[in-house]
């Protein structure tokens, strides 16, 4: 590890963008996770030195960005973990007739991209405008909320494969579906995205979005330590809207006030677990595992996680 370390130090410019045992309950919105072995914030010129490096030396690594997806064990992650972040972050906006696009990198938070957008007056965001996520992790997963997603609006995307070489994709090579794209298969790292956006009336474009503010204010746990909704909506409905939400399965199973230690489902909203304390990484585990046991158990439906599980439990 030292010698990795060692290299790794000599292809990032700061030593402020190396950190060795980083508690990862400092970069997952749950806000739980024990410590990463290096935690690296990358930048771009610096992944495919990077990638080569923890390849040769044959050293594990995971890739986050914001952490507003994820679960990590209180035992931590071995190896490496490349974070997509505030060094990956620059958003432009380029000026069309009618319409505009967006281009940011992939570590830009997916709200201020949404609110770049409300004040320019470009509207197709208003739905993200309180997502916590990265635009990478936004388009990997296909976010969505309200009746809007990531698909309405990217029109190509950058990546690295694990070589470091870089790859573009078109929309329609993108593989977009409810909460998944191809990235979500293929391995490779997204470095940016470009959105698709028109012009409307600056005031409207605002208005749309207080309203979904407030609309999700009042239906989620707006505030509370969470990963957004635990689990995927069910069935092959056409449109997510169509879809079986995961809540209706909690509330069936008896399960809309269950609790592990600091982990509970959220009042609020049953699709929802909260971190409504001190919970650990294990409390919020084996509350999920009880709630996908007994879901099954009394409707004979298996429910997936959203949420991305990572370490050992």
């Amino acid at each position: 590890m030292e010698r990795v370390l060692k290299a790794l130090r000599q292809i990032v410019g700061t030593d402020q963008a190396i950190r060795v045992d980083e508690p990862m309950s400092r970069h997952t919105t749950f806000g739980v996770g024990g410590p990463a072995d290096i935690f690296i914030d990358a930048a771009a010129d610096e992944l495919k030195d990077i990638l080569n490096l923890l390849s040769e030396e044959k050293f594990p690594f995971t890739v986050i960005g914001n952490g507003s997806n994820l679960l990590v064990s209180d035992k931590g992650i071995r190896g490496a973990v490349i974070c997509i972040g505030k060094r990956m972050s620059g958003i432009e906006v380029r000026d069309g007739d009618g319409v505009a696009d967006i281009s940011a990198a992939s570590g830009a938070l997916l709200p201020i991209v949404a609110r770049r957008a409300c004040e320019n007056g470009l509207t197709g965001l208003e739905f993200a405008t309180q997502i916590p996520g990265t635009i990478g992790g936004a388009v990997y997963m296909n976010a969505g909320a309200f009746g809007g997603d990531m698909s309405d609006s990217v029109v190509s995307v950058t990546a690295v494969d694990m070589n470091g070489t870089e790859k573009k994709y078109t929309a329609d090579q993108i593989g977009f579906d409810y909460r998944t794209s191809i990235f979500s298969k293929n391995k490779e790292i997204i470095t940016g995205a470009v959105l698709h956006l028109r012009r409307d009336d600056p005031e409207q474009i605002k208005a749309r979005a207080a309203a979904i503010r407030e609309k999700r204010e009042k239906s989620q746990p707006v505030g509370k330590r969470s990963a957004g909704s635990t689990f995927r909506k069910l069935g092959d409905g056409d449109t997510p809207e169509a879809m079986t939400p995961a809540w209706k399965l909690v509330q069936e199973a008896g399960m809309g006030d269950a609790r592990v230690g600091g982990a509970c489902v959220s009042p609020k909203h049953s699709g929802f677990v909260i971190n409504d304390g001190e919970a650990t990484a294990s409390d919020i585990y084996n509350l999920i595992s009880q709630i996908i046991e007994q879901v099954k158990l009394k409707t004979g439906v298996t429910l997936e996680p959203e949420v991305k599980i990572i370490g050992t439990f």
